[in-house]
């Protein structure tokens, strides 16, 4: 799990403001923690198209903030959890931060439960899968593949494709050439383990092309440097957060009324 906290020692940003209420300072401190731990944030969003080819929306929302109260003076971003059936952004994102392999995917974990997956090994788009904007298979081929291949689970077992269809692909529809799926080794094992689309093209014979390959799971090694983007910015933006935080409480702050004098 990735955490960082925004915590100071704030007896020298108080010294110049012993006139202002006491009750004034919490609030100060937690807008001036929030707004650093916001910058802390940005910043780390930034510098992820450095490290992500192509990041999708998903993985640039993949960190939450936590924001900073008066009777909680830390503010914290951690990874966001799942949106929906999503996987957590932990899981593809911590690699990156921290090294090590990352955890499969929906697609992978799909195929795995099925014993189409070996353990150890991890899905990668072959020459023949569909890309989308962000260099992720098209989720539709995905689709396709689970349906093809019976690999939905119980809740999604009505989409598995069934066998007359699949002999109608196979034989060809409607002016279209035939075409399968198979996981395995083509080419008498010669080639990599994956899953192939064979085409069929009548007395012209048949070809197959890779769609999926299975490969050793990677290990990756730390490119996301949120410890360092974060002290950084700690260092250089707490103290102008929290003096700004500090104009503000006072002024807003209610001023104590003398007694009345009659005259």
């Amino acid at each position: 799990m990735m955490k960082f906290g925004v915590t100071s020692n704030l007896a020298g940003v108080v010294d110049g403001w012993a006139s202002v209420a006491q009750d004034q300072v919490p609030y100060a401190t937690a807008v001036a923690l929030t707004r650093t731990a916001q910058e802390a944030k940005r910043a780390v969003e930034a510098a992820l198209p450095s490290v992500i080819d192509r990041p999708t929306p998903y993985t640039m929302r993949g960190f939450r903030l936590w924001p900073a109260t008066k009777t909680k003076l830390v503010a914290e971003v951690d990874f966001r959890d799942s949106f929906g059936k999503g996987s957590h952004a932990r899981d593809y994102l911590a690699p990156q931060v921290f090294g090590g392999t990352r955890k499969l995917k929906a697609f992978e974990r799909s195929l795995q439960r099925v014993g189409l997956l070996p353990a150890g090994m991890a899905a990668v788009p072959g020459a023949a899968a569909k890309i989308d904007a962000y260099g992720n298979m098209a989720q539709g081929q995905v689709v396709q593949l689970l349906s093809y291949l019976r690999a939905f689970g119980e809740q999604g077992y009505r989409s598995n494709i069934t066998q007359k269809r699949k002999d109608a692909l196979s034989a060809g529809v409607k002016g279209k050439r035939g075409m399968s799926y198979f996981v395995g080794r083509p080419g008498g094992g010669k080639k990599p383990l994956g899953i192939w689309l064979r085409e069929e093209f009548g007395q012209l014979g048949s070809s197959v092309k890779p769609v999926v390959l299975f490969v050793k799971t990677p290990t990756y090694r730390k490119r996301l440097d949120v410890p360092g983007i974060s002290a950084r910015v700690i260092k250089e933006r707490f103290t102008p957060n929290m003096h700004m935080a500090m104009r503000q409480a006072m002024s807003t702050a209610r001023r104590p009324v003398g007694p009345s004098k009659i005259v």
